[in-house]
């Protein structure tokens, strides 16, 4: 089963529109932004195949506009009609994901990176130089409140 479904704000508007089948209009993953806390905020409606789902979801996308073309309230970042659902690893691809294996310095870099230990050290001079460039520098208060809220909405959707 395949479904259009729309992320609506507390004001009842969109936000964000996919296309999907399963639990994908319930999760944030590999969205790029966050689904709505509330499950009555996200909207699904059943399409009679992929094809219509992704026609839909190109059309939604036009009528609401995105945000970063300055035409609408969507966060999408494409105009839709795009994606790799369903797609089918072929057995030689396979084989090659199965035998791939990282070599022991590759997965230290990934443990240093998934474990926030990324192991930069910067010398002295450099230290100096951010130092320099940074001083003398003020931030306003209302960019420090809206820093302070945007850090606490953050670490309240990482505890939730």
């Amino acid at each position: 089963m395949f479904y259009t479904y729309l992320w609506l704000r507390e004001d009842g508007t969109p936000y964000y529109v996919g296309k999907g089948s399963g639990r994908r209009a319930f999760t944030s993953t590999a969205h790029g932004v966050f689904r709505p806390e509330q499950l009555n905020r996200i909207l699904v409606q059943e399409q009679p195949c992929e094809v219509d789902a992704f026609e839909v979801e190109k059309f939604l996308i036009c009528y609401y506009g995105r945000l970063d073309l300055g035409t609408g309230c969507l966060r999408n970042r494409t105009d839709g009609g795009d994606g790799a659902s369903g797609y089918k690893y072929t057995e030689e691809l396979r084989q090659i994901r199965r035998n791939h294996r990282h070599t022991p310095e590759t997965r230290r870099k990934m443990k240093a990176v998934h474990t926030g230990h990324v192991g930069v050290h910067h010398t002295d001079e450099t230290r100096q130089k951010i130092s320099a460039v940074h001083k003398g520098k003020k931030v306003s208060e209302e960019t420090r409140h809206r820093m302070s809220l945007a850090r606490k909405a953050y670490w309240a959707r990482r505890t939730a």
